[in-house]
């Protein structure tokens, strides 16, 4: 009796167990999963659309120790096709694309001194490039200058912002960690330390699927130190496999630099992206004319000190750390920077017009150095002319010396060179560089004291208009 009890209820129990795992198993097999990849191989046309918002500080040394703090606003605004490229490598290297800019204008507020730049009609054409610190742009036919460059280089990029999209299907509520690399390209930041980024599908909705992320980026930016915290969301539309909406904030605190103030800002970048109804300027000729290797000699940029008349050539390495055209001193002082070491500095200036055809004498020229450098002259120790094609004249001197470099309530003498160059066009005009670089830097400046001043070209003088450059 007892048995058969025990047995009807074991079948009973069996049952009731097999009904509860039959009433389970309709919502574990029917959890949905979604992609959201947008396909390399799509080769539509995306228009895109990009409005920026600025707010913060920037951060400038005072002397003594102290700093000073200058109101920082700015906004932007972007529109351009995009077209996407085959990918030349893994990971950052596979984000590659074309893009033609219809509008890319900014106005910059620090303190009381306004700006406003625009890309000019003839660099409307930009190739975009995937590497861990960020994208690599230029134009396929013409250099792009530090601004211009400068000006297309917004944080929250769309291509950067592909990269943190899953490569496998994902249910609604699952995260994933972002890899380092989509991490650190999205953020810009050149060399990293720490990396913290996630993303999640938050929900799917009539075919659109949200997608939240958030982190952080530590590392340093030309050498100093710098804080980037990222976090926003995007749209996915499942039918389109596209990216309609972006919004993010990328908030940075970053610290005096060589090169750079130091920065506490915060950008909200929002995006929209659409397949373009016209391909315009991006056909397939121009897609398949683009290497997969960014060209060597589209690279470089150039430098325009258009109230002189000069213009030159030079590395991306070179950044311009002042640059004062119309009064006493006159001068611009550029400074080269590789992998977040400090290489050289550069400062050249407009010098006396002389008769055309002739140069100041080598012999006076030598008279100022030993003047300007004082104490710190050692010895010359080459000269030589550099030869050009074209009417130019081109002297060189190199000095050695020492560097009197303050320590607190003492100096310490710091070896250096100076290569000072002395250049004259043929109507007599005539301007003066000065490389100054540590003895042990020389190799890596790698001759790019020369690259500039014999890229060097005299131009028509034009008087600059500080609150605007560029065109529409």
């Amino acid at each position: 009796m007892h048995a058969a009890i025990a047995r009807y209820w074991g079948r009973t129990e069996l049952r009731v167990l097999a009904s509860l795992v039959a009433m389970m198993l309709p919502s574990v097999c029917l959890a949905e999963s979604f992609s959201l990849e947008e396909p390399v191989t799509d080769g539509r046309v995306r228009d895109v659309r990009m409005q920026v918002t600025i707010g913060g500080k920037v951060i400038t040394s005072a002397g003594g120790g102290k700093t000073a703090s200058h109101d920082l606003k700015a906004a932007a605004a972007y529109r351009f096709r995009e077209k996407r490229l085959s990918g030349s490598g893994r990971d950052a290297a596979a984000y590659r694309s074309i893009r033609e800019f219809e509008q890319a204008q900014t106005r910059t507020k620090i303190s009381d001194e306004e700006s406003l730049m625009s890309l000019p009609s003839g660099l409307r054409v930009i190739v975009a490039q995937g590497e861990r610190s960020g994208l690599l742009r230029y134009n396929p036919t013409d250099l792009l200058t530090r601004d211009y460059l400068d000006l297309i280089d917004v944080p929250g990029d769309p291509l950067a912002v592909l990269a943190l999209l899953p490569s496998r299907q994902m249910e609604v509520g699952e995260e994933w960690d972002i890899e380092d690399w989509a991490a650190q390209m999205l953020s810009t930041v050149d060399a990293t330390s720490k990396t913290e980024m996630t993303a999640k599908l938050a929900d799917v909705s009539d075919g659109i699927a949200r997608v939240e992320f958030n982190g952080t980026v530590e590392g340093a930016r030309l050498g100093a130190l710098t804080n980037v915290k990222l976090s926003g969301h995007l749209l996915f539309d499942l039918k389109q496999q596209l990216v309609k909406t972006i919004d993010l904030t990328h908030a940075e605190t970053g610290a005096i630099g060589t090169i750079t103030p130091g920065i506490d800002s915060e950008v909200r970048v929002v995006t929209t992206r659409s397949f373009a109804s016209s391909d315009g300027a991006l056909t397939a000729e121009l897609a398949e004319s683009i290497p997969l290797d960014p060209p060597a000699d589209r690279l470089p940029l150039e430098f325009h000190a258009e109230p002189w008349g000069l213009s030159t050539v030079h590395t991306r390495g070179w950044h311009v750390f002042h640059a004062n055209f119309e009064t006493d001193p006159k001068v611009v002082i550029l400074r080269l920077m590789d992998q977040g070491t400090l290489v050289c500095q550069c400062n050249f200036s407009p010098v006396p017009q002389v008769a055309a055809g002739q140069t100041t004498p080598v012999e006076e020229y030598e008279a100022s150095i030993r003047q300007s450098l004082g104490s710190q002259f050692g010895a010359i120790v080459a000269r030589d002319r550099i030869p050009t094609d074209d009417g130019r004249t081109i002297f060189r001197v190199t000095v050695e010396g020492k560097f009197v470099l303050p320590k607190g309530d003492e100096t310490q003498d710091v070896p250096m060179t100076w290569m000072y160059y002395l250049c004259a066009a043929p109507d007599g005009r005539q301007v003066s560089f000065v490389f100054a670089v540590e003895p042990e830097m020389r190799e890596r400046l790698a001759g790019q004291d020369r690259q500039i001043v014999e890229t060097l070209q005299f131009t028509n003088p034009v008087r600059q208009q500080a609150s605007q450059r560029g065109v529409n």
